[in-house]
């Protein structure tokens, strides 16, 4: 039954990333760098308007442009465009700026639709549709048809995405303290450095390799192998960020293998950074007006909520309410509401974030009415069911920990700041969630006579270290130094792997690997037994020797035991469901891996009531992944984590021209990031917990940092800015109020 040595060398340490100096050198080839032989230049047509449908499109003038040597059509003549952006045509040209003119060059014409920008006339559409179906429903009623009832009944269930427990409107009646708020998260994009697309070049008329920059390397060449019937390879050794959004080929990776099949050469086609701003995902809207009711101990009994959110054109936005907290009586009420704009991908834990914020104010504004202490408040609100019977005192740990560390009993004061001057000083807090566990994953190792070992696994390193934990497993496993180790990654040549989301690869990759490197070393123990006179079962590898547990001075080098192979290399493959294991009953009884983390997060802010201003002095990061596998990194993760929390927090936001649909920020001028002097002093705490395995910790940093930093503020200026990120003016229009 495998499971992780109790005591270890390697993992848990901190180990430098092996790919840092070909990154800060610039040797790392990521999938804008490559240029082939003979490369063309992909680039799209894309809708000016935010709805209309197409009337003309010829390609002919484009086509004779200087330069061009393929075209390819993504939408014909009579096709609809529902946002500002949509892709319509493609070309490829030897430059870059030829292939930009041949776009410019292609003649089409538009019918010019109606669209809707803006979430709050959406939602009125989505009532009065409602309201229409509500009309139905009691015409059946007074016709007595039950069949057209039942058929208006299901369509008004359907549209007004109603959840609920016990009775929460009865629960609100009775509690002895009720809160009511509003409370949002804006549409924010990804962002990704090396933009979403990816070099395509034929080798053969049925053989495809792509340099991709994406999260997937088997579900990119998985989709275009599909698409081409063909043999396809996609390779990225390196890719520049991702968050969510790039689990596949998209449309922009068909099309480059278009054009290159048609041309017989290669076709570059990236993303421009205005194309990524409007086509390249973004994280969805959620709105939300809510009610908490509690008892005079402060256990809270009721949640009410009318929530509502843009996925985009045609893309839900949903929501995760209530979360972590989960009152007996709830009622929950949510409109997806359809916006003329890109439709939403997953950003680093999907839906989590805006939750947590809606929820996470509430908590923040309930404690505040009941005069509790806002720590106390959420400790005794945690909920116990399921997974969180086992994160409640984990939970616990971190927000005293967090407290402690913030300095919550010198800076935590009742809302609104009453020191003489205009800087206001306030602290706040949040809690998350996350499942994590193993993703899909296959590894092989390979030792050599000569005691080389050679790992290979068909995974990503889309910034997070998957190319430094391979080698740490490994090590770990064999009982060697990591320079030992050849670990290979970032090509769908390699073992079957899963997309790195979810925080699932360090489970899945590192399973994959350890079970691989047991299966082979299992295969060294066999033949070192007879020359040490031992059972297989009694030999142990550490420090790059071979021994038997019980007299360790009947021991063999690794290059000794290794050379017993004689002239034949090992190979074993290792499956991440070997590191899982289940009795009869489905219980599981042996796990190197489970699911389910808290984390927790405090801010201390300082707002210039005058300006609207809001500076971050430290944050606190109190986070859970199970096992930690390489300090330094996971440390790493959770940095990234709080910095693009407190991003949303401040100042990221899409914003959208009412009159035309089109982005007025598609660039990183506008579209506005932290800069240097924007991040404060941020401590991380990483709780370790051996016993529960591998969970993974890319996500959950993120959560609850715009909510910590949102009730840090509240905190701080006495009123609630309802809506982030909080802008100067948000924060002067809530004070005004």
């Amino acid at each position: 039954m495998p499971k992780w040595p109790d005591k270890r060398q390697v993992i848990g340490t901190k180990v430098p990333r092996l790919d840092g100096p070909l990154k800060v050198s610039g040797k790392a080839k990521y999938s804008f760098d490559r240029n082939l032989p003979g490369l063309l230049h992909g680039k799209i047509l894309r809708s000016p308007h935010a709805h209309c449908k197409i009337t003309e499109l010829n390609l002919a003038a484009a086509e004779e442009m200087p330069g061009v040597k393929a075209s390819f059509v993504i939408k014909q003549a009579g096709a609809e465009l529902f946002y500002a952006g949509d892709e319509i045509a493609a070309v490829a040209a030897e430059t870059e700026e030829q292939a930009r003119d041949a776009v410019r060059a292609i003649k089409i014409k538009f019918e010019i639709l109606p669209h809707l920008s803006v979430e709050e006339e959406s939602l009125k559409k989505r009532v009065a549709e409602i309201e229409v179906l509500e009309k139905a429903v009691a015409e059946a009623k007074e016709k007595n048809d039950a069949a057209a009832l039942k058929k208006a009944e299901d369509a008004l269930k359907t549209k007004q995405n109603i959840q609920e427990a016990g009775d929460a409107a009865k629960a609100l009646q009775e509690a002895a303290t009720v809160t009511e708020g509003f409370y949002g998260n804006t549409v924010l994009g990804h962002v990704c450095w090396e933009s979403h697309g990816l070099v395509a070049h034929w080798k053969a008329d049925d053989d495809l390799v792509v340099y991709a920059s994406t999260q997937a390397v088997h579900a990119t060449a998985n989709a275009l192998k599909q698409r081409f019937n063909c043999k396809v390879t996609c390779e990225t050794p390196f890719m520049g960020g991702g968050f969510g959004s790039k689990f596949g080929p998209d449309i922009q990776g068909f099309v480059a293998a278009e054009l290159a099949r048609k041309a017989k050469r290669p076709v570059k086609l990236m993303l421009e950074r205005d194309e990524e701003h409007v086509a390249g995902g973004n994280r969805p809207s959620l709105y939300g007006k809510v009610k908490l009711g509690a008892a005079k101990d402060g256990t809270v009994t009721a949640f009410q909520a009318e929530t509502y959110g843009s996925g985009g054109h045609s893309s839900q936005g949903g929501h995760r309410l209530p979360y972590v907290y989960a009152p007996a009586n709830r009622y929950i009420k949510h409109r997806d509401v359809v916006l003329n704009a890109g439709n939403q991908r997953a950003l680093r834990a999907p839906g989590h974030p805006q939750a947590c914020l809606v929820m996470d104010s509430a908590m923040d504004d309930l404690a505040e009415k009941l005069g509790m202490d806002r720590v106390e408040f959420r400790i005794k609100n945690l909920p116990t069911a399921g997974v969180f019977a086992t994160l409640k005192p984990i939970y616990e740990k971190e927000l005293r920990l967090g407290a402690e560390r913030i300095g919550w009993a010198r800076l935590n004061h009742p809302r609104g700041d009453k020191t003489p001057g205009p800087i206001k000083r306030g602290v706040g807090c949040a809690i998350n969630t996350w499942g994590g566990a193993a993703g899909q994953a296959q590894a092989t190792c390979t030792i050599s006579p000569d005691g080389g070992v050679e790992v290979t696994i068909g995974s990503q390193d889309l910034g997070t270290g998957t190319m430094t934990l391979v080698p740490i497993v490994a090590a770990e496993i064999l009982g060697l130094q990591i320079k030992d180790i050849k670990g290979k990654i970032g090509s769908s040549a390699y073992p079957q792997a899963g997309g790195s989301g979810g925080s699932t690869s360090c489970g899945g990759v590192s399973l994959a690997v350890a079970v691989a490197c047991m299966k082979a070393l299992d295969q060294i123990f066999a033949k070192a037994a007879a020359q040490l006179g031992a059972d297989p079962k009694d030999l142990e590898a550490e420090d790059g020797k071979v021994y038997v547990k019980a007299t360790p001075a009947k021991s063999l080098t690794w290059k000794q035991a290794c050379a017993l192979l004689e002239q034949q290399s090992v190979t074993a493959t290792g499956d991440r469901a070997d590191g899982v294991e289940k009795d009869a009953a489905g219980k599981t009884v042996s796990s190197m891996s489970s699911q389910g983390v808290g984390g927790a997060q405090f801010a201390d802010v300082s707002v210039d009531i005058e300006t609207g201003e809001v500076r971050l002095n430290k944050i606190v990061a109190a986070a859970d992944c199970g096992l930690v596998m390489n300090r330094l990194l996971c440390e790493s993760q959770v940095y990234g984590g709080v910095i693009g929390g407190l991003n949303a927090a401040l100042f990221e936001e899409r914003r959208l021209d009412p009159k035309t649909g089109l982005q007025l920020n598609p660039d990183t001028e506008w579209y506005k990031l932290a800069n240097h002097s924007d991040i404060p002093e941020i401590e991380v705490h990483l709780l370790d917990y051996p016993e529960r395995g591998v969970i993974g910790i890319g996500e959950p940093p993120y959560i609850p940092t715009a909510a910590a930093i949102a009730n840090a503020v509240a905190n701080a200026i006495g009123v609630r800015v309802s809506v982030i990120p909080l802008t100067p003016r948000r924060v002067l229009d809530a004070l005004a109020k």
